[in-house]
């Protein structure tokens, strides 16, 4: 089997920052246990799989290092920008993907990739997950937010306080779900209003670079806080990304850019 590849950094407009997604573009998807071997090896946190439909109607699927998801951000901008270098989509036109989260429209603003995603809400987590949290942050300060869909939140005192948080990462596995968000108000001055980081030990990512799918919780909770529908959100991981992101209630956009660091061909 030969496949071309290319590894995408998204949320960036610079190389080595953001968070990396392997994209794969098909005539038609491999097994499946084949598109997970070949997440698992290229060892990132999200390795898209994409089949066309009809122009500018793809299938999509991400598979992490350990199992498929039904939802993720940084790899859609990944593909969308993928698709958009290949010249195989017209971007004055919505992109459209199919996926286990329903279609998702992409547009295209200039450099600027567009994502129309689903928002989620916060409901209160299980018993057990707040024993758990109580046992991760001691008598540190913290806020539960609830559980959206795999993801449970928290918030933290101030942006020092999520830079410098340290996961216990087998505390973090034992976490319904399999994601992991802390997340505060950006300190005053700053160019962005929120900001975050996301850990999921159990699918294999110890901790996301830029996560988009965890803003579609973040965007509607912190758009009411802070009282606007349009935010400037950073993760705060080591390689660092930024979002822009609109609340439209029932529905979040998520705006990036991408950079594509390397090109080549899977061969087994």
């Amino acid at each position: 089997m030969k496949l071309a590849i290319a590894i995408i950094d998204a949320f960036t407009n610079q190389t080595f920052r953001g968070n990396p997604a392997a994209t794969i573009l098909v005539d038609r998807f491999p097994e499946d246990f084949q598109m997970q071997q070949i997440a698992a090896e290229m060892n990132l946190s999200e390795t898209a799989f994409v089949k066309p439909l009809e122009k500018n109607w793809f299938q999509l699927r991400w598979f992490t290092p350990k199992q498929e998801v039904p939802l993720c951000g940084h790899a859609t901008l990944a593909i969308a920008h993928y698709l958009r270098e290949l010249e195989v989509i017209d971007t004055k036109s919505p992109l459209i993907f199919s996926t286990l989260s329903g279609d998702l429209k992409i547009s295209f603003e200039e450099r600027l990739i567009v994502m129309d995603f689903p928002a989620t809400v916060y409901r209160t987590c299980s018993e057990r997950s707040q024993q758990v949290l109580a046992e991760i942050f001691c008598d540190r300060p913290y806020e539960c937010l609830g559980q959206a869909e795999d993801y449970i939140a928290v918030t933290l005192e101030s942006e020092s306080a999520v830079r410098y948080f340290q996961p216990q990462y087998d505390l973090i596995a034992q976490l319904d779900g399999f994601g992991f968000i802390v997340t505060a108000i950006a300190d005053r001055h700053q160019s962005y209003d929120f900001v975050s980081r996301f850990f999921a030990p159990k699918a294999g990512i110890p901790e996301d670079p830029v996560t988009g799918s965890a803003h579609c919780s973040l965007t509607p909770y912190w758009a009411k806080c802070l009282g606007k529908s349009t935010l400037k959100a950073k993760q705060l991981s080591a390689r660092s990304g930024e979002l822009e992101v609109c609340d439209l209630h029932t529905r979040i956009l998520l705006k990036g850019e991408a950079v594509t660091f390397l090109r080549g061909e899977i061969t087994y």
